[in-house]
Parts: structure tokens; sequence; C-alpha cells
């Protein structure tokens, strides 16, 4: 028998706590859609911003969760690139019937993608919003991206061999991904800011040199000389998005003429000595990511199974989505840095 209803956390209305609703109606994927099973969602700080100061589209009561893995359960009309039993991992958007913080979420099935077998759920989890905003970031046209030429395209790999990028904020998961592309795209010198202890880490993944996560803006010229000698900066990524800090460093870092993304598509910045700024949103529905996700979704399961991209650390939180409240305070209050927080659906009691 179908099951028709579902658990799901929801928000009733702005500034409301979370409520455990049990009677959610199941939906039904359209064309070109698949219904997924939720095994794992991670926690995002677009998912604790949103708790706190309201939704962006749509009407209350909403559901969050932006980072979804599951198992593909139902096909709807032309969507033949999956098939029942494949194992998923997409990013949500902001209409309820495609978030998370549910049993049973719809999924395009184009920008949609594989979970390679080398990959659990729970690692999955941790890829699909930094993935889509990291890529978009460094890629896509400007405005919206850096338009450096894409991984993904022929002479993309390796096409910026001999030049530098700093990247603000690298422990992020955004900041981390961020740090994997630049490498595949060539870049000798990948800097970024950290605190110290997460420096072989990200030195893993990528990062060349570490700087700092406190360093005055005004130090960031002379440090990053420091680094690269007289190679000039051109492009900078802003992982945090923060106008006062990370953003502020990224500016510094790049020489005039320069471009620095950042992944706050609201913050309030004024650019100084004919420096420029892109603003990411990594919403798959807005007609400019729209093709981007979609050679991203059919490319990203071969570079995960050969490593060349590799999900964060987790931590799993017990008691599925009675665990996200807190986990939600502790991504907004700042106590969470180097990880994802997971939570299963079906741990819920």
């Amino acid at each position: 028998m179908p099951i028709t209803q579902q658990n799901a956390l929801v928000l009733p209305q702005k500034g409301a706590d979370f409520v455990l609703d049990t009677a959610i109606p199941v939906p039904k994927p359209g064309k070109e859609e698949v219904l997924v099973k939720v095994k794992s969602v991670a926690l995002t700080p677009a998912d604790a911003k949103l708790r706190k100061f309201g939704l962006i589209y749509g009407d209350y009561p909403g559901i969050l969760g932006f980072d979804i893995t599951g198992e593909v359960v139902e096909l709807g009309e032309g969507a033949d690139r999956f098939k029942v039993g494949d194992r998923v991992f997409y990013g949500g958007n902001f209409v309820n019937e495609y978030c998370g913080f549910q049993e049973y979420a719809l999924a395009d099935q184009n920008t949609t993608m594989l979970i390679p077998s080398t990959l659990s759920y729970d690692e999955a989890a941790t890829l699909p919003v930094a993935l889509w905003t990291a890529y978009l970031g460094l890629y896509n046209i400007i405005p919206y991206g850096l338009a450096l030429k894409s991984i993904l395209d022929d002479g993309g790999m390796g096409a910026y061999e001999g030049k530098a990028i700093f990247i603000s904020g690298g422990p992020s998961s955004v900041g981390q991904t961020a740090i994997q592309f630049a490498k595949l795209s060539g870049f000798t010198y990948i800097i970024t800011t950290a605190s110290a202890k997460h420096t072989e880490y990200l030195k893993s993944l990528g990062a060349t040199h570490i700087v700092d996560r406190d360093i005055p803006v005004a130090e960031i010229p002379a440090a990053l000389k420091n680094i690269v000698g007289s190679l000039e900066i051109e492009s900078a990524y802003d992982a945090i998005g923060d106008a006062d800090t990370s953003l502020a460093q990224a500016m510094a870092a790049i020489v005039p003429g320069g471009r620095v993304l950042t992944t706050n598509p609201m913050v309030v910045f004024e650019p100084q000595d004919g420096k420029a700024l892109s603003r990411v949103n990594a919403t798959a529905t807005i007609q400019h990511n729209v093709e981007p996700l979609r050679k991203l979704a059919v490319r990203i399961p071969s570079l995960l199974e050969a490593k060349s991209i590799q999900p964060a650390r987790i931590e799993v939180l017990p008691g599925g989505f009675s665990a996200i409240p807190e986990g939600l305070d502790r991504i907004f209050n700042g106590q969470v840095s180097g990880v994802k927080l997971v939570i299963h659906p079906e741990d819920t009691a």
C-alpha cells in the first residue's frame, strides 16, 4: 500500500520553534522528477539563517534542509536518468516538497547526482550545496561568478598553472570544495584563511598556504607578497560572506582590476580601486545556473570516485529530526568548524 503521509520538521511561522508534523503529504514526482526517500541530511548555514530570519520564498509552514541524500523510490514522467533504488544526492530549493527535513522529497533529475559506490549517504550529504556554490562561484559567468575556465570544459583542467587564488574561509564546507576545484584548475598558489588547527587538513585538500583567519585586513597585501612575490592575484573567493572580515580580506588580496566572488548574494559592499565583485546564489532553478549545474550533475560522480573531490568530515547527530534545532543553534553561534553536521530522518523517535 503506497505511503501517503510522512513525518517532517516544519517551521509553523516566522520566529517560531520547529514542530514535528506527522501528517505531511508525500509528494508525487512530476515531469523529469524523482521521489527520494531521504537517508541523510546535512545542516547548512542557510538552514540556520532562514530559521532565525524567515523564509526567502514560499509560505508558512515551511520545511528546510538543503543538503539531501537518499534512495530513488518513484519516477515521474520522462525521468530516465535514474532508476528506482539508485542512491542520489542533490540540493533542495525554497519549495517545501524539495527540501530535506522530511522523510520523502522531490528532486529534479537534471540536477540530481548519483552517489558513487565509494561514498556513504552521510559523506555525500556534505556535498550538494558546497559543490554547487563552489563550482558556480568559480566558473559561472560574471556577475554571478569569477568566469574562470571550467574544469569540465576542454583545457580547463590545469588551466591556471603559474597563477594564484585567494580563498577566505577555507574550513567552511564551501571553502573546502573551492580549494579542491582550484587545485583541479591548476593554480600554483592556493592561499586560504583558517585557524592553525586546520592547516594540515586544508593542505591535504590542495591549499598551498594558510594565513591566520584573524589577520587584520590591512596586513593582507604584505602577507601575500611574502608568499607569491611579485605575482599578481587577480581572483579571490569569499566563502563566508561577511563584509567586514572575509569579504574585506578577499578584496585586500587582489590587485586593481581583479574580481572577488562572495557567497553572500545580499551583502552590501562597494569595491574600490577598480576592483569588482560577483555574487553567487546557488539556487538550481535560476536561469544562469541551469546549464552549469546540469553539466556538473553528469560529471561529478566520476570526480568523486577518483577522489579528485572529497566530502567534508562529518559529525552525525543522534535523534533524527529532534537533533536539528540544537545543531542549527551551533552553526548560527559559530560553534561548528571544519565538519558538517548530519542527521538521519529514520532515527526520529
